[in-house]
């Protein structure tokens, strides 16, 4: 939005000033480039051909995470609640590395292998983010996932 108000600001300002109009469009393109520039965000190692996340002006755009832990290169998946805290720790990993964290984030999708483990993820994921301010969700029952997962969680977060 502010990018917006700049480049008003300087059409409203350069068009005083007799600029030839190409001037003008030149400014404002290269403003408004800067707010949809692409940042790769890659913290952590990654199980596949992808990036863990990107940042597109204020969006933060982060890939689905499973239960690996990082430190011992193995996937935690002794209950669900316990595999559901590993992803949600790696998810504000990688938020804390591009100066996010949980209360950006607007969005979330979580993939469930067994619809039966709703509940106890449902618990370990509420205490993720502040009461009240929830972000919007999907779960999604899925017959696999990576690394024969049970969970995986991606989010959209805005700062």
């Amino acid at each position: 939005m502010n990018k917006w108000i700049v480049c008003l600001s300087l059409l409203w300002i350069t068009s005083g000033c007799n600029r030839p109009h190409e001037d003008v469009r030149s400014i404002v393109r290269e403003e408004l480039s800067k707010s949809t520039e692409r940042k790769f965000i890659s913290p952590t190692e990654t199980i596949g051909p992808y990036t863990p996340a990107v940042r597109i002006g204020n969006f933060f755009f982060l890939s689905g995470q499973i239960g690996f832990d990082q430190s011992t290169g193995q996937l935690r998946s002794e209950d669900i609640e316990t595999e559901t805290r590993q992803v949600l720790d790696n998810v504000n990993t990688i938020l804390r590395a591009a100066g996010y964290d949980s209360s950006h984030v607007v969005s979330a999708t979580v993939y469930l292998k067994n619809m039966d483990d709703y509940g106890k993820m449902n618990r370990v994921y509420g205490g993720y983010f502040a009461e009240g301010s929830y972000p919007a969700r999907t779960t999604v029952a899925v017959a696999d996932l990576p690394k024969h997962a049970n969970v995986e969680i991606s989010v959209i977060a805005y700062k």
